[in-house]
């Protein structure tokens, strides 16, 4: 009896000190977040003809930090201010001064405080979906000729959600600091996971529009910022949000590096962009890799899909920094989604995602089921690190 006693004992001691290795482990992700994103808060916005709550709301925040915090997951930090520089190395000058002035231009000339929506759309850019060409002769205007402040909202905006309100400047250039202090700690702390809590999220935007609730494409500034600052060789971007990243596909369509890849919900928003012979053009060729899955997509479908991408297209570039656009608006009851993944799935999702053994930084995307977005969010974080944590 002695001696199964002080094995018992000596098991319960294992368990125990496991589990708190693991828990330090786990502790060792940080947390980006800066409360800015409060500043860009628009009331409604336009939805199959008629005004609507705003769906990109702050409550998604909260309730993500608050998933966050229950669970101990990471140490959460401010942001560093890296300036315009980075930003404006993706986006053009003339599209960063529009998000500057466009709230106080257009309340000047009588329109709606509530927010910026356009009257009148541009348009300029769906002759070539894919991506964005050098000088192209339908955007060579000067400022002064892209609309004036009523005219502008539909030249630099390309659908009803992209909504400027008073601090969403503010706000988005904030979200972009954020993702680049994730970059950056990345790099530093050689981290094996960071999470950018970006708000407004970014991958709809391309270089001189925005859109689908984002105005600076977060995970393509940090991106650039980490191939031509910090130097790393290759870099892949995992897209995991229901809807198609058409922002960063345009940013990087005649790049080698990054590899873009992205699941998502097939001929469902943007429409115009996602399909599976978008692969990249010039350098790019191949590097461009969308994989639209069916509406109603489960659990067992998804992972089965990202698994064999990671393990095909993603081993094969053999990145050294992965970038994930971490979206989870592929839950079952998010009101603008079409799959149905349940919130255990995403603990896979994690996984699968830390299968690649590779510093990954997690940037938020979209998702707008508020009371579970915080849950699906930390289940991806917290089955990436117990995955790393259980290999090491």
């Amino acid at each position: 009896m002695g001696l199964t006693h002080q094995w018992l004992v000596a098991l319960c001691m294992f368990k125990m000190n496991y589990q708190a290795f693991i828990n330090r482990q786990i502790n060792e992700m940080k947390v980006i977040y800066s409360e800015k994103h409060c500043l860009h808060n628009p009331p409604k916005e336009f939805e199959l003809g008629r005004f609507v709550p705003y769906k990109e709301c702050t409550g998604r925040v909260d309730s993500i930090l608050s998933s966050l915090r229950a669970r101990n997951l990471g140490e959460i930090v401010a942001p560093n201010d890296y300036g315009l520089g980075p930003i404006a190395a993706v986006h053009s000058k003339e599209f960063i001064a529009y998000l500057q002035n466009a709230y106080e231009e257009w309340v000047k000339v009588g329109g709606n405080p509530e927010g910026v929506f356009p009257d009148v759309s541009a348009v300029r850019d769906f002759a070539n979906l894919r991506k964005w060409k050098q000088n192209p002769p339908q955007r060579n205007f000067p400022y002064s000729r892209d609309g004036g402040p009523l005219g502008r909202p539909g030249y630099y905006c390309f659908d009803m959600t992209g909504v400027i309100a008073e601090g969403t400047f503010q706000a988005a250039y904030e979200a972009a600091q954020v993702a680049l202090t994730g970059a950056e700690l990345l790099i530093e702390e050689k981290a094996h996971g960071i999470f950018a809590l970006c708000r407004p999220p970014g991958h709809h935007a391309q270089r001189d529009l925005c859109g689908g609730y984002c105005f600076f494409n977060n995970a393509a500034i940090a991106v650039r910022h980490l191939i031509h600052v910090l130097k790393v060789g290759r870099v892949a971007i995992i897209d995991i949000d229901y809807h198609h990243g058409n922002g960063t596909q345009e940013i990087f369509y005649e790049n080698s590096n990054p590899l873009y890849v992205s699941l998502h919900g097939a001929l469902d928003y943007p429409f115009y962009w996602g399909a599976e012979d978008e692969v990249g053009e010039n350098e790019g060729a191949g590097f461009n890799v969308n994989v639209p899955l069916k509406m109603g997509t489960q659990d067992k479908e998804y992972i089965e899909a990202l698994q064999t991408i990671i393990d095909t297209r993603v081993k094969e570039y053999n990145p050294q920094i992965v970038v994930v656009s971490l979206g989870v608006d592929t839950y079952a009851n998010d009101p603008i989604g079409g799959f149905f993944l349940t919130t255990p799935a995403y603990i896979q999702i994690g996984r699968a995602l830390s299968s690649l053994r590779c510093p990954t930084l997690f940037v938020m995307e979209g998702g707008y089921a508020v009371e579970e977005i915080g849950d699906n969010v930390t289940n991806v974080l917290q089955g990436f690190e117990n995955y790393i944590a259980a290999c090491r």
